[in-house]
């Protein structure tokens, strides 16, 4: 606090204490406690100003890097991105200067799973890259052995902040094989019908909250045997993942896909992330944003 500002706080408050004092031992009292405040207001007052800490250089993008994410986007596409989560952390983080410079103009991070899981990095991640001016999205690792379809959706739709911006991606569900540790067969012990069921009441509270359709991220490996060729969900975005050269074949029902996720990541190797592209370009980037696509 400024030394003008200690000088108006110290004379209200020696007003106010000798009105207090209406006995000797009061005035004794008010005395001793107003040369406390002398020595320690006039101290802060006359204290040397703290130096300011300039700000450290921002870090440069690595020039390797950047080139081997640049020759790795399949022809054609000019729009690359990443999807992240808590593995994009086990031994690095995101380059931000990096990505910036090989032109990933977006990234989806990993928000919850089931009804109790929260990235504890997705904050930290989802501010940064709004900082470096990325489009932003939030997905949920679907849990469909753990039933409770619509709370999952609610959990996920309470951390994923959602806003109904041209820079907020529409959110994504990630609906695959489960990951090493899940107790469950591929496809989480559930019946083709028994699937569809879910998948659909998970689907239908995102899309009542969001105002808009979200997007499935899927295999078509995946996809076809465990919904038995659902066809429901063709006019929904896709995000297919495939990791092939050529053009990535689609579940039953799309005929076209939003997003093509054509690397996966290696959490212990430097700016290695699961790596996608856009499908029609800055528009198909910006269709994917809020408003909607009419």
């Amino acid at each position: 606090m400024a030394a003008v500002e200690w000088r108006v706080v110290w004379r209200v408050v020696r007003r106010r204490l000798r009105r207090m004092a209406n006995t000797p031992h009061e005035r004794r009292l008010v005395a001793f406690v107003l040369l406390v405040l002398t020595g320690f207001v006039w101290g802060v007052a006359s204290a040397p100003p703290v130096p300011l800490v300039p700000a450290p250089p921002p870090e440069p993008p690595v020039p390797e890097a950047v080139a081997e994410i640049e020759a790795g986007r399949p022809v054609g596409f000019e729009v690359g991105g990443i999807d992240i989560s808590s593995h994009d952390h086990r031994k690095f983080t995101v380059h931000w200067p990096t990505e910036v410079a090989a032109g990933s103009q977006f990234v989806y991070v990993k928000a919850t799973e089931g009804t109790s899981y929260v990235n504890p990095h997705f904050a930290a991640d989802y501010t940064a890259a709004k900082a470096a001016g990325r489009y932003v999205g939030a997905y949920v690792y679907a849990r469909p052995d753990k039933g409770d379809p619509v709370g999952q959706a609610e959990h996920f739709l309470r951390h994923a902040r959602f806003t109904r911006d041209a820079r907020t991606l529409v959110p994504f569900v990630d609906l695959e094989w489960p990951y090493a540790g899940v107790n469950s067969g591929p496809c989480y012990n559930l019946t083709p019908a028994q699937m569809r069921a879910w998948i659909g009441a998970f689907i239908g509270r995102i899309e009542q909250a969001v105002g808009r359709k979200p997007m499935i991220y899927t295999n078509t490996y995946w996809w076809n045997p465990c919904t038995g060729d659902d066809t429901s969900y063709g006019d929904y975005p896709l995000d297919i993942a495939n990791y092939t050269k050529g053009p990535p074949k689609l579940p039953a029902g799309w005929t076209t896909f939003a997003l093509w996720q054509y690397a996966p990541g290696n959490p212990d190797e430097a700016h290695s992330h699961d790596r996608d592209v856009v499908n029609g370009g800055p528009d198909g980037l910006k269709a994917l944003a809020w408003p909607p696509p009419r």
